[in-house]
C-alpha cells in the first residue's frame, strides 16, 4: 500500500492470444511458438492459423506471473467490484478477470489497516495504536472478504505448499500478507491468525504500530514487537521487511529465526532517500536469508521525480540482483492500485495485461529465458516452496 503525504493490454481478444511461457530456446522461438512473424515492414503480426491480425501495440510474448503485494481486499472496501473489469481504465486496473488474463496465476493479497485519518476508508480503518478491539475488527473483514471470494469461486487461497499446484482449483491463488500487524491483538493470537490462513506479515505500514517503527514514524522494533516476532517464527510466518523503520529493520534481523522478505520496496540509491525504500546494505541481508525482493511499481518510488519508464524499472531489478550477487532473489511485487492509480505507474506499465512489457525488457537487457521468468514467477515460487508448511 502506498503512503504519501491507452487501452489495457491490446486490440486483440483475450481468447486469440496463446498465452506462452517463455521456455529454453530463446525469445526467437518462444515468438514463433507463438505465432508471431515480422512483415516486410517490421510489423510484428500474430498468426492464428494461417491468418494474421492486425498489427498491435506492446508485446504478445507471454509468461506466468507471482505478483508479490496486492491489497485486493482494500479495493473491494473501497467499493470496487472485484470480480468485473474496472469500469474506469483511469481510475483503476486491478480486478480478478484482469489478473487472469494477465497469467497472474499468484498473488500476495494484503490485510492492509491503518490508523483513522481524514484520508483513511472506514472498513480498513482503527483509532490508533491502542484500539486493540477496532484494529482486530478491520482485520477480519479484510479477511472475510477474501473467505466470501474463495467461496464463490473467485480464487483459492494458499494454506501449504500443496495448495501451491496450479492444476487445483480456481485462480489466481492468493498468499495472505498482514501489511501492519495491529490486527493481530497480542503475540498470543498469531497462531489463530495462521489457522486463519495468514502466511506473511509485515509488523508495520508507514505510521508504525505497537509493534515497530514505520518509514514514516519512525522507531525500534518495540519489545512486543520482539515477541510477536518470535510468535511468527514458531507458526512458521514469513516476516516481510517493507516500510519498516531502518532502526525496526535491524530489529527483525536481530531477532527473526525464519525467512525474510521485502514484497514491494526499491533500492534508496536509485528512488532517493527515504527509509521507505532500502538501502544497499539492507538487500545485501535478504540475500543472505535466501529471501526476496519485490519491485514496486509507484513511480515516485522509483524515480525521485516525474513518471518512471520501464527501463528504470529495469535499473533497479538489475541493481538487486548485482547486490545479491546472483538473480534469484528479486520479483515482482507491484502494490499496484495501492493507493494510487494508473498514471502513477510507470509508462506502458499502467495495467496487469502489459506486465509482459518488463518481461521484454528485461530480455533486452541481457536476461536470459530462465532469469527472466525466474523475476516473473520462479523465484516467488521457490521461495514459497521452501517456506510454507
Amino acid at each position: 500500500m502506498l503512503d504519501t503525504f491507452d487501452d489495457p493490454v491490446s486490440a486483440v481478444p483475450p481468447f486469440e492470444r496463446p498465452r506462452q511461457r517463455r521456455q529454453a530456446g530463446g525469445h526467437r522461438a518462444g515468438r514463433e511458438r507463438a505465432g508471431l512473424r515480422n512483415d516486410r515492414l517490421g510489423n510484428e503480426l500474430l498468426f492464428v492459423g494461417a491468418h494474421a491480425l492486425p498489427p498491435v501495440s506492446g508485446t504478445l510474448f507471454r509468461v506466468q506471473w507471482i505478483d508479490g503485494h496486492l491489497d485486493l481486499a482494500y479495493l473491494q472496501l473501497l467499493g470496487r467490484d472485484l470480480t468485473v473489469p474496472c469500469p474506469d481504465p483511469d481510475a483503476g486496473c486491478v480486478s480478478l478477470p484482469a489478473l487472469r488474463d494477465a497469467g497472474v496465476e499468484l498473488a500476495f493479497a494484503t490485510i492492509f489497516t491503518e490508523p483513522a485519518s481524514d484520508e483513511s476508508h472506514p472498513g480498513a480503518a482503527y483509532g490508533g495504536i491502542d484500539d486493540l478491539d477496532g484494529a482486530e475488527a478491520a482485520g477480519r473483514r479484510q479477511l472475510e472478504v477474501y473467505r466470501q471470494l474463495e467461496t464463490r469461486g473467485e480464487l483459492r487461497l494458499v494454506r501449504s505448499r500443496a495448495d501451491l499446484d496450479s492444476s487445483a482449483g480456481a485462480g489466481p491463488r492468493i498468499v495472505l500478507l498482514m501489511e501492519g500487524a495491529d490486527p493481530i491483538r497480542d503475540p498470543g493470537q498469531v497462531a489463530t491468525w495462521f489457522s486463519d490462513g495468514l502466511r506473511m506479515v509485515g509488523l508495520t505500514w508507514a505510521m508504525g504500530t505497537r509493534y515497530a517503527g514505520g518509514n514514516h514514524r519512525l522507531g525500534p522494533l518495540t519489545a512486543l514487537g520482539i515477541d510477536l516476532v518470535g510468535a511468527m517464527d514458531q507458526c512458521g510466518i514469513i516476516h516481510d521487511a517493507s516500510h519498516l523503520s531502518d532502526e525496526a529493520f535491524d530489529g527483525l534481523l536481530a531477532v527473526a529465526r525464519g525467512p525474510v522478505v521485502a514484497t514491494h520496496s526499491n533500492c534508496r540509491a536509485l528512488a532517493g532517500d527515504s527509509q521507505r525504500h532500502l538501502r544497499d546494505d539492507q538487500v545485501r541481508a535478504i540475500a543472505a536469508r535466501d529471501g526476496v525482493i519485490g519491485l514496486n511499481l509507484f513511480s515516485k518510488f522509483l524515480v525521485p521525480s516525474g513518471r518512471a519508464t520501464i527501463d528504470d524499472c529495469v535499473a533497479h531489478v538489475q541493481r538487486v540482483a548485482r547486490l545479491m550477487g546472483h538473480r534469484g532473489g528479486v520479483a515482482l511485487g507491484s502494490d499496484m492500485d495501492g493507493g494510487f492509480g494508473p498514471d502513477s505507474l510507470p509508462e506502458h506499465l499502467d495495467h496487469p495485461g502489459k506486465l509482459d512489457a518488463l518481461a521484454d525488457a528485461l530480455a533486452a537487457a541481457g536476461w536470459s529465458d530462465d532469469d527472466v521468468e525466474g523475476f516473473a514467477h520462479g523465484n516467488w515460487m521457490r521461495f514459497l516452496e521452501r517456506t510454507l508448511p
